[in-house]
């Protein structure tokens, strides 16, 4: 993620973020990033076995050594402070502050260099990028120890990176593809005694044997986001009420450690919580309710950053919702489908041209709401825009297939293909002409939790201004949904992450016509070795506890729910016939003696290892085996 150049986003500089380092390089790709870290997070927080770290000492010896490393990768998802890190160290640099062992730093950029598509060597690159030290380039380079290169932003590179390519005799003056030339920089076979900071995104590939420190960027600590929501507001009272209104809400909690998610949800709350005065009267907002669900909170900011910035004064407070979004229809549309079939072939960053395409104007971004949605990347020789988070890609993707969406044959060929890739027949704009390999499917699960938010958004009307019309039959559309669900659970055989993401999904439409037909069906969970978050376990309480039936099985194994994932579950643990709760390394040594008192109660197998609960949580498994309505037959 890039530094945000737009002035109506707060600057990530003034927050620092927690920076971990981390052996372990294992990581789904086809799992969103934001549940893979959220799960990574929770794992680190609960075993402690990763030291933190300041960007600044990012090539500081480890303790004991007193050699640096060389080669250093950064990871994190979008938005959560990798590139900010690196320009926080360069300008430390700059003003003397720290790293002065070295003479000079130069930063590139991926982005950039995607616009280099001829052989280029090493020379001419730093000549081009860096034109004030083209006198100078050959003298530095007779001490390459005093040299750092940072290479910010890996996944945003367009050309294959050959790892495994033999070694090739690589000069300052030798001409070879722009990729062959990263990897060479990388690996060490062009300037070995030079140092190196790549940063990355989890799902890119770059082998930690390449490197000596691989250090992950977590984000805020819960203590941080406290400080950034009582910095985001000047009312405390109202600070106080959306910081309790976060911690009580799994899904909010869980989003709030993303500087950036942390900005969208105090701006999606602005408009509950704070008060405004009229003639020395206080004024709460029109809504009734603050949002739950994440589709919720991404729709509020997105309402927000309409009605307050699009319009130019042409609303006030008294403007229904239908007249702001019905203002704001056209442009939506353009930028909703500008996301969504760029979302399709895994495309995040855009041209002029690219914009103009879909009826975008650059001249438009920064005098409207535009500013708030997509950010200017300004490069040296061309403008690249993207939009500021991944998820809010994915959001207005989501938007616009349930605006264009209107029948429940089109919503249940949609689910279909996006779920699991079954080629649509429908004419419908968002399904027809679709060109994608399946492979870029597997990225789609938070677009499809917010098609399902923003399709029971529509059912309610509140998309009213947006739409032309209702959808058609929509009274049967929540029972359809229902039968859809209820059949993939039925009749076919879901991997873990597919089944994981059926349940979010019904938890985003939050209709318990649909989820109670669904439900019963759900015989079985197997989320074996699936790191889950506290949010996950969440999706399971809320769709499981429409089920009439006991659970057959619930997987739990290596989930590393931790504490508050097994609270969360607790109400419906006592339906399950066999438990199997593994990777629990018990912290306080309790738990194996207080289960043990149980188990003349009940033919339990124990199987406690790597235990990541302590007391409390053996205290609630207590309570749920004591209970006369508990199922419970194994427990592993």
């Amino acid at each position: 993620s890039s530094i945000n150049n737009s002035p109506n986003i707060p600057n990530k500089k003034k927050h620092n973020t927690v920076m971990h380092f981390c052996n372990n390089e294992q990581v789904d790709s086809s799992r969103h990033e934001y549940f893979d870290l959220a799960s990574r997070r929770a794992r680190i927080y609960v075993h402690q076995a990763c030291q933190r770290i300041q960007p600044c000492h990012l090539l500081t010896p480890r303790e004991g050594s007193t050699r640096p490393p060389k080669r250093v990768k950064v990871k994190g998802i979008a938005g959560i402070g990798k590139s900010v890190a690196v320009q926080r160290l360069l300008y430390e640099w700059a003003i003397g502050k720290n790293m002065r062992e070295f003479d000079c730093i130069f930063d590139l950029r991926f982005r950039e260099l995607n616009l280099i598509n001829e052989p280029v060597s090493l020379l001419e690159l730093l000549s081009d990028r860096f034109r004030y030290l083209k006198e100078v380039l050959k003298d530095l380079f007779m001490s390459p120890n005093s040299l750092l290169f940072i290479l910010d932003g890996l996944d945003e590179f367009k050309f294959p990176l050959k790892w495994n390519s033999p070694a090739k005799d690589i000069g300052m003056e030798s001409k070879i593809p722009l990729s062959e030339l990263m990897v060479a920089l990388i690996k060490g076979n062009l300037l070995p005694e030079s140092s190196v900071i790549l940063t990355t995104r989890p799902s890119t590939e770059a082998p930690k044997q390449f490197f000596q420190r691989c250090c992950i960027v977590l984000g805020f600590e819960e203590e941080q986001v406290k400080k950034y929501t009582y910095k985001f507001y000047k009312n405390i009272e109202v600070a106080d009420k959306v910081y309790d209104y976060i911690l009580s809400n799994d899904n909010l909690f869980v989003l709030s450690f993303i500087p950036l998610y942390c900005y969208i949800i105090c701006t999606a709350m602005a408009e509950f919580f704070c008060l405004e005065k009229q003639d020395g009267v206080a004024l709460r907002s029109l809504e009734l309710n603050p949002p739950k669900t994440v589709s919720e909170v991404y729709f509020c900011y997105l309402f927000t950053a309409v009605k307050h910035h699009a319009l130019k004064g042409s609303t006030d407070r008294d403007t229904s919702r239908a007249q702001v979004l019905s203002l704001a229809k056209l442009q939506l549309t353009n930028l909703g489908k500008l996301a969504y079939e760029n979302l399709l072939q895994k495309k995040i960053m855009f041209d002029k041209n690219d914009l103009e395409k879909f009826g975008v104007r650059p001249v438009d971004i920064q005098s409207t709401f535009l500013c708030h949605i997509l950010q200017l990347l300004k490069e040296e020789t061309v403008d690249m825009y993207s939009f500021f988070h991944l998820t809010v890609q994915e959001h207005l993707a989501a938007l616009y297939c349930v605006m264009n969406l209107s029948t429940e044959d089109d919503i249940l060929q949609a689910l279909d293909f996006w779920c699991f890739g079954k080629p649509p027949s429908s004419t419908t704009p968002p399904l027809c002409n679709i060109e994608v390999h399946m492979d870029k499917l597997e990225s789609l699960q938070m677009f499809t939790r917010f098609f399902m938010g923003m399709l029971r958004a529509r059912l309610a009307g509140h998309l009213v201004g947006l739409v032309s019309g209702p959808v058609e039959e929509a009274n049967g559309i929540p029972a359809k949904l229902g039968e859809w669900y209820r059949d993939q659970f039925k009749g076919r055989k879901l991997k873990n992450l597919e089944a994981l993401n059926l349940l979010h999904c019904l938890m985003e439409f939050h209709m318990e016509d649909t989820t109670s037909i669904a439900a019963p069906e759900i015989k079985k969970l197997n989320l074996f070795k699936m790191k889950l978050s506290v949010v996950d376990c969440a999706a399971m309480h809320y769709v499981l506890q429409f089920s009439p039936h006991k659970l057959q099985e619930l997987n739990l194994g290596y989930s590393n729910i931790g504490n508050r994932g097994l609270s969360r579950l607790g109400p419906i643990l006592h339906r399950c016939e066999s438990l199997y709760v593994f990777n629990c390394n018990s912290q306080t040594g309790t738990v194996g003696d207080i289960l043990s008192d149980l188990f003349f109660l009940f033919s339990l197998s124990f199987s406690l290892r790597y235990n990541c609960l302590d007391r409390q949580a053996a205290i609630l498994e207590s309570s749920i085996l004591r209970s006369n309505e508990c199922q419970v037959k194994k427990l592993l």
